[in-house]
């Protein structure tokens, strides 16, 4: 049985008067005409290995064939004429399409649907490759949907397991490069930093991901910041007409029992859709972690137990009109909300020398009220100038409220257990965010493989932080401020790739243009007591050619220059109180820190491995410093340059008909260059991380994964050491009621080896920190489809699928 599916072709030009000598004259009849064709599937993941056969229309003849890639793309050269096209792959429904010969299309996007072919009474189906991680061009792709991934609750987990992603206890996110990523959604850019963006990270479920996809060289569409690359989140996209109902609820227990609840509704007409979408993550997250340290021959030891009681709680409303083919308006609207209280319990052990107990310090953080509610509301607008040509438009507003109170008793007792002195250090904290942001972007084709990007973006953030101390029942003016941030932000971008027969090359270069004020008030009056300003202009290149050797092998060598840009609290340049023994301290005078990095990398069918050299300049970092006697201060600081060599390799494999494997390898030298103050070290150490994924069918339809992974001792962002860590995940799966409910069974961190230990040396200050999280939990998961649904079924007409 054969199906049309739905077809996307651009074509056509627009002259640019700045552009003109890329633009070519498609009115010229060409003979032969390469054509492209890219096989997704209706969740937009590209097809590998997928059929094609074109026959000549009038007599029948098979003029090309081939299989898919991993991207799901295939060309070929084609006369004038008319043409059917067959498409056909494992698990899915076939596919014939018409077209002609000459056309302005140069590629075709063809979406393909799920089938189980009933013969009589007996179902046959096949199994397909399902590869969690793939990398073509120096991106790497994790499949969400189709692994456990998906039913671990919310995209912060997921990323906790993510392969090439890291999470440190700290909630920083980054790559295997140096510095910090920057998240997207669906492409576009979170304008958070630290809580704000954990918080909006939790409320997204991990069941509506479809998949991650990194990049550690992304073009100049992208924002500069960034330095170790990006990471796109993109959700699932339903095209089916009429209306689509998915929910999934789940509970994991450990320490403490959680549920988490999903709900979302899509209603599809030809010319609009709707969708309305909720969830939840409800419970109790445990952490230990401690400290032992030297400090000019005293002894501190302290331990941690940390229990997070926030709960996550968003909802969201998006609306798309598209009453033809070349308009697209698109509003949507949400709200998340991080809130409930928390504590924290350190009990410090005070030595005067290494063995002579003196005191015992036991300081309690217990967080009354935290609520953090985020606010966006988004408009969007495309337009098809013509098949080649689109210009897209879109603005946002995000307000961010922010709320701690904290009660902070600290106790001094001697050796025998007699109370000393005691103090209650109150604290509230409140901060309000607005981001204001605008983007303009436009994209041409030409008809010999050339493609243009260019755009602006126009962005305004302003950050107010209110922070009062009270010490003896009163307010501390010395420790309490107002603090201030704006940030004005101009960028603009031109992208441009051309590809010829075998060779394919980008060049792109973003220019950026930032303002910058930091104010420091007093808290009673809101006298200004100290202002920083920053502006500079900079620019942002990009480079990338890529040779595919034969079909299966491709050749790619890319450079870009990237940055990241402190976070707006570490701007603020006062002193807070951790506990008695520790403070934390702002500086407004970090600069940001830029990246260049340089790669290879090689492609031969499932194989790929990249070699690249990665730089950071002007680094920054939060670390631990001597402060008073007994004292330690946490400050973030320009303190040097850091480098990285490092050769990442990712490979996937069928070995038996119900046994296929991913692997991802990296191995890293690292070298930090300390330079800041009067301190100057070099610090080297070499690390490898490895992550393995088995996807292995059981009898009965069970599907069980198991995944594993591992870093070793590794140097730190200044001169600790990190201690090695891993951990293996195991779930069963089970499809029931023709795939339209789901249930999950799974035990993260099976062996309870997730840590982050280290430690690390610095004249007389010697730290070995150590800590875990309740990252072993057992998770039990059901995801669920019902409503009507409707598919698009014209044999003899090409339709329009990409922009539904």
């Amino acid at each position: 049985m054969s199906i049309t599916n739905l077809l996307t072709g651009r074509s056509a030009s627009f002259p640019l008067l700045i552009m003109g000598l890329l633009l070519l004259d498609t009115s010229q009849v060409m003979a032969q005409q390469n054509i492209a064709f890219r096989i997704r599937q209706q969740t937009e993941e590209p097809v590998d290995a997928a059929t094609l056969i074109i026959t000549d229309q009038k007599t029948g003849k098979v003029v090309a064939n081939g299989l898919t890639e991993a991207d799901g793309k295939l060309s070929c050269q084609l006369t004038d004429g008319s043409y059917q096209l067959y498409c056909g792959a494992i698990g899915c429904r076939d596919t014939t399409v018409l077209f002609s010969i000459p056309d302005n299309n140069d590629t075709y996007n063809i979406y393909l649907r799920p089938d189980g072919t009933e013969l009589e009474n007996v179902v046959v189906t096949a199994r397909k490759r399902r590869p969690l991680i793939k990398m073509e061009s120096g991106k790497i792709s994790i499949s969400v949907a189709r692994s456990y991934l998906a039913n671990l609750g919310n995209s912060l987990d997921v990323l906790r397991h993510t392969p090439s992603v890291r999470l440190d206890s700290k909630g920083n996110l980054s790559l295997s490069a140096l510095g910090s990523a920057t998240v997207y959604v669906n492409g576009k850019r979170i304008r958070l930093q630290g809580e704000v963006l954990t918080a909006y990270l939790r409320a997204i479920p991990s069941s509506n991901i479809a998949s991650i996809t990194t990049s550690t060289n992304p073009d100049a569409s992208y924002d500069s910041e960034g330095a170790s690359g990006i990471i796109d989140i993109t959700l699932k996209n339903n095209n089916e007409r009429g209306l689509y109902i998915s929910t999934s609820h789940g509970v994991s227990f450990w320490n403490h029992l959680r549920q988490s609840s999903d709900f979302s509704m899509a209603y599809n007409k030809r010319t609009w859709q709707l969708g309305i979408n909720y969830s939840h993550n409800i419970g109790h997250y445990d952490m230990e972690y401690g400290t032992d340290r030297i400090q000019d021959g005293d002894r501190n030891f302290s331990e941690t137990d940390d229990t997070d009681k926030r709960n996550t709680y968003a909802g969201g409303l998006a609306f798309v009109f598209q009453p033809s083919k070349r308009h697209k308006l698109t509003l949507n609207t949400s709200v998340d909300a991080l809130t409930g209280p928390g504590v924290t319990a350190t009990t410090t052990w005070i030595y005067k020398g290494r063995e002579t107990l003196h005191e015992i310090l036991k300081a309690r953080n217990d967080y009354t009220k935290q609520e953090n509610t985020k606010y966006t509301t988004g408009i969007g607008y495309q337009f098809a100038i013509t098949e080649q040509q689109s210009i897209a438009a879109n603005a946002d507003w995000i307000h961010v409220d922010g709320l701690s109170r904290n009660q902070q008793p600290n106790a001094f007792y001697s050796p025998d257990g007699k109370l000393l002195r005691e103090d209650d250090y109150p604290a509230e904290n409140k901060k309000t965010i607005n981001i204001l942001s605008s983007t303009a972007d436009y994209r041409l084709k030409n008809s010999r493989g050339g493609e243009l990007l260019a755009g602006v973006k126009a962005a305004k953030v302003e950050s107010r932080n209110r922070f009062g101390f009270y010490a003896k029942g009163a307010l501390d003016l010395t420790r309490s401020n107002r603090f201030t941030y704006q940030e004005s932000n101009l960028e603009g971008y031109m992208q441009y790739a051309q590809q010829w027969k075998r060779l394919q090359a980008s060049a792109g270069l973003r220019i950026e243009y930032m303002q910058t004020v930091g104010t420091l008030k007093s808290y009673q009056d809101g006298t200004v007591m100290e202002e920083n300003k920053n502006c500079h202009t900079r620019l942002f290149p990009n480079l990338s050619v890529s040779y595919d050797l034969n079909n299966s092998s491709k050749l790619t060598l890319a450079y870009s220059k990237r940055q990241d840009k402190p976070r707006y609290e570490d701007l603020n340049p006062f002193e807070y109180l951790l506990d008695e023994l520790t403070y934390w301290k702002g500086n407004p005078f970090i600069q940001p820190q830029i990246s260049h990095k340089i790669s290879l990398g090689y492609t031969k069918n499932s194989l790929s491995i990249t070699l690249s050299y990665n730089q950071l300049n002007d680094y920054f970092t939060q670390l631990p410093d001597t402060y008073k006697k007994n004292c330690i201060v946490m400050t973030t600081k320009n303190i040097g340059k850091q480098k990285q060599l490092a050769l990442d390799l990712v490979y996937n494999k069928r070995l038996t008909s119900w046994w296929d494997i991913s692997t991802n390898i990296g191995a890293y030298y690292f070298v930090n260059h300390l330079d800041y103050e009067t301190y100057r070290e070099d610090y080297r150490r070499p690390s490898c991380n490895l992550t393995l994924s088995n996807d292995i069918q059981l009898p009965a339809k069970i599907r069980m994964e198991l995944s594993a992974k591992y870093a070793s001792k590794s140097q730190g962002k200044s001169y600790e050491v990190l201690k090695p860590s891993g951990s293996i995940d195991i779930g069963l799966s089970r499809r029931l009621l023709r795939d339209r409910l789901s249930l999950s069974l799974m035990v993260t961190d099976l062996l309870y080896t997730e840590r982050w230990d280290s430690y690390g040396r610095k004249g007389a200050l010697q730290l070995d920190i150590w800590g875990h999280s309740e990252s072993r939990q057992v998770l039990f998961r059901v995801h669920y489809n019902f409503g009507s649904r409707k598919f698009e079924t014209d044999k003899n007409r090409v339709k329009e699928a990409e922009r539904l």
